[in-house]
């Protein structure tokens, strides 16, 4: 039987400079280690992320992954 993981993070303040000359703010939220890993993220792969108020739902997608092997296969 799988046991669901928890996680406690911190979201972050992140400052982006404008034309304008004003700094937007927006909220983010890290994610890395090697949990990530072990559940089945690997790195260069790909993720859906799907939201609603106060949830964010993010999963692997391999559909991506495949379709761009077959992109560089048929490019060869």
């Amino acid at each position: 039987m799988n046991q669901l993981g928890k996680r406690q993070l911190k979201i972050h303040r992140k400052s982006f400079a404008r034309s304008t000359r004003k700094n937007v703010v927006f909220p983010e939220i890290r994610l890395c280690g090697k949990w990530l890993k072990d559940i089945g993220f690997e790195c260069g792969g790909f993720v859906t992320v799907r939201h609603e108020k106060n949830i964010i739902i993010i999963t692997v997608n391999k559909e991506i992954e495949e379709i761009i092997n077959k992109t560089k296969k048929a490019s060869k």
